[in-house]
């Protein structure tokens, strides 16, 4: 407990009386509460320790003697409590006693019982050592019989394994029997190895593996005969649908795009855009249903014994019976000596078309499927350069057996499309080797061969053969068309000069008449028409070297179609035509003017072909700058076509002038008397010359028609120049009918050319001489002519002077044989300058006329 604090007077700031009263009741407060700790802790073995404190307390506050007091008290009623437990207690141990008596009997008959459990543990525990010896016992028999089922499922395991092997063999299943071999003989066999049958199984794995080895390739075999050879009719039939599909999907996307157009199928462009979906998979396609597990097993096992050179090898040899079979299945019934004689022959061929497309279909399936294959395999079987190698030797074999099939048929315009069929057939044998990358350049040579010297050739003969039946029966009269329809078809077809008189600007209304015929009309159509077939024909499979292309489309078809080669070109046969018919002014005066239009319609074509084909191929023309323009070779030819029949309708002129000429009679040059008029001959020769002129030269060019008739009046001139000049004698009155006839001549061509300024003068230069002559012979005197230089230069300045001095000999006349008599002398002495002057106008004229 904690002391008091007492203050120093005693009191704590109270007086004495207080203090005192309050100390008291305090330390009774404090004894009782220490009474209380005291009485709790009597019973405690330590209870003096913890009385000390409360009796010093006591003593500090002077009240020991209550503290004392209340202990005795507090003793006396513990003495007085504990007597009467002691007699409570005593009573309580007689109970005890008895309690234990009755213990002590329980106790005497439970050691009974435990002698009795004693003894029954005793034998409890003799046989339970018994049964456990006996449980031992039993465990090691349930091992050793454990061990033994142990051995005994491990042997059963193995046979188990064995049947297994056996039965996926059978089953074909030859990788997953290797797989067990290589289990069993390395987990499963070792494990059995102290039984007999083991070691026999052990000895016979080599025999299954070897047998596997066999089976697997034996199987791969029979996947080739039954899945791709016996299938290869299917294959190709699908291959061909893809090729198909894959043609029209690209056809429309080609459609009219000026970009797309030159690219063909396969091409780097067609194949960056082609669908994913239309590349065909033989092994993919559901309806073939081709399975490649055969291969893989075969594959793998061969992988997995180390030995794949050997089934490569193996594989090859089976692939290529295969490949025999299929490109020479006609020789399957041959004899050896047969098979070796046909393999030598270089022309084989092949009935028709059809069977020829059946068995360029199988050789397409056959190399689609080696390439294919080769790639679903990952080139472990065989390598693409191997299939490469084998279709490069085909390709060799195949293109002598194709010409021999262009060389055995006789191609002509009935079977044409049959010869497109035959193009056709082959340019998609070709896309469907590019497909698969294979080298198509040496069979693509005979594409070129079919347009070259098949295809083309029978064009220009087509071409050809309708073009001399149009100028066969074309009427030779320029084409009128009396609606707007026809007229506009015409002008879509034909070529002309924007400024020719038809030229729609210049239509005022209708009918209109063209100034070429109507074989113009057909040749404008029917070239059209070659230059879209040489187009369609080449747009779909020719795409290896295409300048080479274009050179054979102008070069071996057109220009030869246009050119002057026998039996080809139809400059020839026009040529021929207006030989022909040399002496039919119709034909070959609209011939002449026809050959205009076909000579300008030629630089047309030249553009038009450039155009196509940069359209069609990519690439123009060669050799044509970006600004210059083709021009074909035909041009040339068509030129001197048109010069020669610009001399065929000269020639013909002449000839009839000569034969009207030859009618006119100049006998009698000593008439008595002359005449009044032209004579009854000359009259009908200007009206025959008038009806000739005006049917040969009314449709033709006015420059053209002033040269035609300026010949003939040449002509003409010179032939009565001529019949004047070898008249043997004539008089005065022959001059005069001469004179007059002549003059009416003059007359009548001078209304053919009233038209033409041009044409008038060169009337007068072609006349003049005739003229000057018989203008000389009539004059009334000739002294004037003989003595003055001046006089004969001014009037008579195209004659020379010694050729009228012969004609005035002519005259009978006396007065002429004097003076001419007279001046003979002076001619000796003046005659080279008068004879030179007049040589020198002689010639300017001979001159006009060569001009002209």
């Amino acid at each position: 407990m904690a002391p008091v604090k007492v203050s120093a007077n005693g009191s704590n700031g109270r007086t004495n009386d207080e203090n005192e009263e309050n100390d008291t009741v305090d330390l009774k407060n404090l004894l009782l509460q220490e009474s209380d700790l005291f009485l709790s802790s009597l019973d405690s073995e330590a209870y003096l320790d913890s009385l000390a404190p409360i009796i010093t307390e006591a003593l500090k506050a002077n009240a020991l003697a209550e503290f004392i007091s209340k202990l005795n008290d507090y003793v006396k009623g513990k003495d007085a409590e504990l007597n009467q437990k002691s007699l409570d207690s005593a009573t309580d141990i007689n109970t005890c006693i008895d309690s234990i008596d009755q213990v002590s009997i329980q106790s005497h008959e439970l050691s009974g019982s435990l002698l009795k459990v004693n003894s029954f543990l005793k034998q409890s525990t003799l046989g339970l050592i018994e049964k456990k010896s006996k449980l031992l016992k039993a465990k090691e028999t349930e091992r050793a019989i454990t061990e033994t089922s142990l051995v005994l499922n491990l042997c059963i395991q193995v046979l188990e394994i064995t049947n297994k092997i056996h039965e996926l063999i059978k089953q074909r299943r030859y990788f997953s029997a290797l797989k067990l071999i290589d289990e069993l003989t390395s987990i499963h066999l070792p494990k059995v190895s102290n039984f007999s049958f083991s070691v026999k199984i052990y000895d016979s794995i080599p025999h299954l593996t070897s047998m596997i080895k066999e089976e697997a390739l034996d199987n791969l075999c029979k996947w080739l005969l039954t899945q791709v050879e016996r299938k290869i009719d299917d294959i190709g039939d699908k291959i061909s649908l893809s090729l198909e599909a894959t043609q029209n999907d690209w056809a429309s996307k080609r459609e009219g795009s000026v970009l797309l157009m030159p690219h063909r199928l396969n091409s780097a462009v067609e194949m960056s855009m082609r669908d994913a979906d239309l590349n065909f998979n033989v092994f993919e396609s559901s309806e073939l249903n081709i399975t490649l597990g055969p291969v893989f097993d075969c594959l793998l096992v061969y992988q997995s014994l180390g030995e794949l050179p050997i089934l490569c090898a193996a594989y090859h040899k089976e692939w290529m019976k295969k490949y025999q079979r299929i490109i020479y299945p006609m020789t399957l019934s041959l004899s050896a000596r047969e098979k070796l004689a046909f393999f030598k022959e270089t022309k084989v061929s092949f009935p028709d078309l059809i069977s020829l497309e059946s068995y360029l279909r199988k050789i397409a399936a056959l190399f689609v499927v080696d390439k294919q294959l080769n790639s679903q395999t990952k080139f472990e079987l065989r390598s693409n350069a191997s299939a490469d190698d084998l279709w490069e030797s085909f390709a060799n074999k195949l293109k002598p057996v194709l010409i021999n099939f262009l060389e055995t048929e006789e191609w002509t315009m009935d079977n044409l499309s049959q010869l497109v069929d035959f193009k056709d057939l082959l340019g998609n044998f070709l896309q469907t080797m590019e497909n698969s990358q294979y080298k198509t350049s040496e069979l693509y040579d005979i594409l070129i061969i079919v347009l070259r010297d098949y295809y083309g050739p029978l064009l220009i003969q087509q071409f050809r053969f309708e073009f001399i039946q149009s100028i066969q029966s074309d009427h030779y009269m320029p084409s009128v068309v009396t609606n707007k329809n026809m007229y506009d078809e015409i002008m879509k077809i034909c070529w002309y000069k924007s400024e020719s008189s038809f030229a729609p600007k210049n239509i005022k209304g209708f009918p209109v008449s063209f100034p070429f015929s109507e074989d113009y009309l057909r040749y404008c159509i029917n070239i059209r028409q070659l230059l879209k077939d040489l187009i369609d024909f080449t747009s779909d499979y020719y795409s290896q070297d295409l300048a080479e292309l274009n050179r054979i489309i102008v070069n071996d078809i057109f220009e030869k179609c246009l050119g002057d080669t026998p039996g080809f070109g139809i400059c020839h046969d026009m040529k021929t035509f207006i030989t022909k018919n040399a002496n039919n002014k119709e034909i070959v005066a609209q011939s002449y003017t026809n050959l205009e239009y076909y000579l300008y319609s030629l630089y047309e074509i030249g553009k038009l072909i450039d155009k196509r084909l940069r359209f069609s191929n990519g690439i123009g023309i060669i050799n044509i700058d970006t600004n210059s323009t083709f021009k074909l070779k035909a041009i040339e030819l068509f030129t001197s076509v048109r010069k020669f029949s610009e001399d065929a309708i000269f020639q013909m002129v002449d000839q009839k002038v000569h034969e009207l000429l030859e009618l006119l009679q100049y006998e009698d040059w000593t008439p008595a008397s002359a005449n009044t008029g032209p004579s009854g001959d000359i009259e009908e020769f200007a009206v025959f010359l008038d009806n000739l002129f005006n049917s040969i030269f009314s449709n033709l060019p006015s420059s053209f028609r002033t040269l035609g008739l300026f010949r003939s009046f040449d002509f003409i001139s010179e032939y009565f120049l001529s019949e004047l000049n070898n008249a043997p004698r004539f008089n005065r009155n022959a001059i005069i009918n001469l004179d007059l006839d002549v003059k009416h001549l003059e007359e009548s061509m001078a209304s053919l050319v009233s038209t033409d300024s041009q044409g008038d003068g060169a009337l007068q230069s072609t006349f003049a001489e005739l003229r000057q002559s018989i203008d000389l012979l009539l004059l009334d005197n000739y002294d004037e002519f003989y003595k003055d230089p001046t006089f004969r230069m001014r009037r008579f300045d195209r004659l020379k002077y010694d050729l009228a001095l012969k004609l005035l000999k002519k005259m009978q006349r006396e007065e002429v044989d004097d003076v001419v008599s007279i001046t003979e002398n002076t001619l000796t002495r003046e005659g080279s300058i008068l004879s030179g002057s007049a040589a020198k106008f002689a010639n300017w004229g001979k001159f006009r006329k060569s001009d002209t």
